[in-house]
This record gives structure tokens, sequence and C-alpha cells, in this order.
């Protein structure tokens, strides 16, 4: 972990700024203020995903195209947050527009198959290298569903995810997403802490936890599990805890461990899947997982979800393997009680509008040829946001992979949950409100990171740095 030494902030002034510009976004934002105050009458904390809640309140949104998005207020934001990087391919794509208005006109939900479905599992396919795919609605149907056919294959329970990491909010998963300091264990043996109320306890016994970046470590654990890891799932980029990419050789050693302990190596590409590169972080990186899943911008805006894989296992779907080789299957599935194939169910999968909408943007917008000017807008943006952190020693770094990147308010390089959660609180929601309030739209959360799309200019990443600029000689003085 390489620290940088910076200034010593004024803590008192990054305060008044943050104060001064929360009431700022209070003056601008007032209607979404009162449909924030109608909606906890009908809502739960007054949105429909608990990710979407902020203090004070969130904005309300009323329309988008583009790169561009507009509040209830008629407040009009250049978009870096992109729906959490389901839109690389911007709102409201031209050509996505008006293939989805056809298909809305010729039905939207069929229960039997299209042919769209066969054309886009086809460029899924190749794209990730892959022999199958199945559709779902999200990512966390994704990997959800990911989990059980890794689990009917081995005829093993346990799986192993990575401490930081998030794949979605089913209970295997929702585990150590972002445990407080005192419940974590010691890094050599992370404690399975539950990320939510009502979590059943045998969830816990089943998913073990490992350190990010520390190969080491996560052989020990392996080894002290031997023959009982049905699968181990990463985000070959951590993106929950802002923008963390693999330390050299961490992917290709998870290759290697998976391998050696018959596991099925899962990549949760719900985030980098068709936005780090064409072939998404199995091709970025040039690791071939056993299974990847996909979500967010594979659909353009539409809710959609996949898995694929390795014929043996996807077949897993058709008819459980019988084998005796060690680590991949044992006679019947114990786990089904002896059911003979594993279930993956689901009215809206593979639905007409969500195949249209996946068969376009994959083929028509996030063709190959996007990806070089994708990179050069980010790595732009990232140079930038450096260049001022370095020219006013902010203690802070500015970090992407891809189109997807963040600037992390910490002076120290961070590896992995752990490193993360020393990040600076304060001066990250002090330049949130600060760039909202000049019409720079980041996602509402030290944790995330933005996504930049084929819509976004040179000029909007220009005027992104500027107001950082801004921001920054002010907080330091």
């Amino acid at each position: 972990m390489t620290v940088v030494q910076r200034r010593e902030l004024d803590r008192d002034r990054i305060r008044e700024i943050g104060k001064r510009e929360e009431a700022g976004y209070r003056a601008r934002s007032r209607r979404s203020a009162e449909l924030h105050a109608r909606a906890r009458e009908a809502l739960p904390l007054g949105v429909a995903s608990s990710f979407q809640t902020y203090d004070p309140y969130p904005l309300f949104m009323t329309d988008a195209r583009g790169s561009r998005i507009w509040d209830a207020d008629g407040n009009e934001y250049i978009d870096f947050d992109m729906a959490f990087g389901v839109l690389a391919a911007g709102h409201s794509h031209p050509l996505l527009a008006e293939a989805l208005q056809q298909r809305v006109a010729n039905g939207t939900c069929y229960t039997f198959p299209t042919e769209d479905g066969i054309a886009l599992a086809e460029e899924i396919k190749a794209r990730f290298t892959a022999d199958l795919v199945r559709f779902c609605n999200s990512g966390t149907e994704a990997t959800m569903d990911a989990l059980r056919v890794a689990r009917g294959f081995t005829a093993r329970e346990k799986v192993i995810k990575f401490e930081g990491g998030y794949h979605g909010h089913h209970d295997d998963l929702l585990i150590s997403i972002q445990p407080p300091r005192e419940a974590m264990g010691p890094v050599e043996q992370p404690a399975s802490v539950p990320a939510t109320a009502g979590m059943p306890r045998s969830r816990l016994a089943e998913t073990v936890v490992a350190p990010f970046n520390e190969p080491d470590i996560l052989a020990g654990i392996l080894e002290a599990n031997r023959g009982e890891i049905a699968a181990i799932i990463v985000e070959p980029v951590q993106f929950n805890i802002g923008v963390v990419p693999p330390t050299p050789g961490f992917l290709e050693r998870l290759r290697e461990l998976a391998d050696e302990h018959g596991a099925v190596l899962i990549f949760d590409e719900v985030k980098t899947g068709v936005v780090l590169a064409h072939g998404g972080a199995t091709e970025y990186f040039g690791v071939q997982p056993d299974m990847v899943c996909l979500a967010k911008s594979i659909g353009g805006g539409i809710p959609i979800g996949a898995f694929a894989g390795r014929e043996e296992v996807m077949r897993a779907i058709e008819a459980v393997p019988q084998r005796d080789a060690p680590g991949v299957g044992i006679e019947q599935s114990s786990l089904a009680g002896g059911a003979t194939r594993v279930a993956h169910l689901g009215t809206f999968n593979g639905n007409p509008l969500s195949m249209t909408a996946g068969l376009v943007t994959l083929t028509r917008i996030l063709t190959r040829d996007a990806y070089p000017k994708l990179n050069a807008l980010a790595d732009r943006l990232t140079a930038g946001c450096q260049e001022v952190i370095d020219e006013f020693e902010l203690p802070a770094y500015a970090i992407n992979v891809g189109p997807k990147g963040a600037v992390m308010f910490t002076p120290a390089r961070v590896t992995n949950y752990r490193d993360f959660i020393g990040l600076d609180g304060e001066l990250w929601e002090a330049s949130f409100f600060y760039l909202a309030n000049r019409g720079v739209l980041l996602p509402p959360g030290a944790d995330d990171q933005w996504t930049l799309s084929v819509q976004h200019t040179d000029d909007e990443i220009e005027r992104h740095v500027a107001v950082f600029r801004d921001f920054v000689s002010e907080v330091a003085g």
C-alpha cells in the first residue's frame, strides 16, 4: 500500500463548505424534497431500493437524454452516475429508442422464446468465450442462479466471496459487504458478517470470506475448507469500494487455485461486463472464468441479467453430472435431495423487450470500435483530476479501469476493503454536493464510481475537471 505525502486539510473548512453546499442543494431541489416527503408515506425510506437513498434526500428525476439528466426542479446535470453503471450506452440512445418503440408495439412479454434471444446469447458467447448462456432479470438473479448451478455441478455447499465485494441482495452473498471494523475478524480468517437483518444463520456458515488481493491467504482458506468449496465468486475489479483493481497476478492465481480445489470460478461482471472492454474484464485481464454473471449495461437501460459459462458446468441445468473426479460431482447432487438437474426459472427470463434491448445495445452501440473513445475519455478525466490533486496536494488519488473511475479520498492506494475504510467521508460528501450544485452529477456514495458512456463528450470531461478544480482550490485554501 503506497502512501503519498499530502497537506493537512483544515477540517473546519471542509465542514463549512459541506454545510454551505448542502444548503445550496436544498435550495435548488425543493420539488425533490416535496416528492421525497410524499414518498415516505408510501415507500420505506421514500425510495424503491435502499441504494437510492441518501441524506438529506435524493434527487427525483424526470428526463434524461444522451449524457444529460434533469431533476424535478428542472436542474440539468451532466450525468456521470449513469444509473450505477447501467448506461454505458448513455440515456435513450436513438438506435435503442427506435428499436424499443417497435418492440413495445409488438408485445413485451410472451413467455415463449424469441429469435432475438438466440442472437443475444450468441453475441454473449462470442464476447466472453462461453459455451452456453441463460437469461434472467438482474445482477442479483445472475449471481444467485450461478451459485446454484455451481453447487449442483460440484455437489458442494460452501462458496467463497471477497470482503467488500457486492454481488446482489440474496442471502448467500449479502455478507461482509462493508462490515464494521470491530466485526471483521483477523485478515487471515475474515468473519462472515451479515449485511442485513433477516439473514438466516445457515447462510453465514456456507459463505466463507477472504480478503481481496491476498492470494496466499486465499490459498490457506481453501486448504482449511478442502473438498467443501463449490465456487469462488469475485468482482474482477472491486467496484463496491470505489475502484480497486486486482494486483498483478491475482486473478491468474484465482484461476489456478480454483482448478486445484475443483471449485467453479465465477466472475461477477455485472459492473465490468461490456464496459471495461468488448469482452468485459474477462478480455481486459485475459483470465477465463468457468462462469460469468452479467447485467446492467448489457441491456442499455432495460432490466436484464445473464450468466454464461463452459458447457460442462452449464449443462447442470439439464442434468447434474455424475462423476467421481475429485471436486467435480459426487454421484447425484445431495443438495437437492437426489434431484437430477438444477432449476433455473423465471417468467420474465428472456422476455422480448430485454432481448431486443440487449441485442441492439451489444451489436449496434457497444461495438468493438466504441471502446477506444470510451477509454480515452476516461483516461482524460482521471488524468485531469489527478493533475488537480497533485497541484493542491490533496490527500486523494484518481483512478480508472476502462470507462469506470473515481477520486479516492485517501492518500493511500486501496487494495482491499480494509484499506477503503480509511477514506475521508467528509471530503467526499462536500465534493458531491459542490459538483451537483454546479451541474456535475456523481454517484451519491463514496463507495461508488463514475461511468462514462458513448454519448459523453470531451467538453463534458473538461467541465467535470474544471468544477473539481474549483472545489479542491477552495478546500485547500
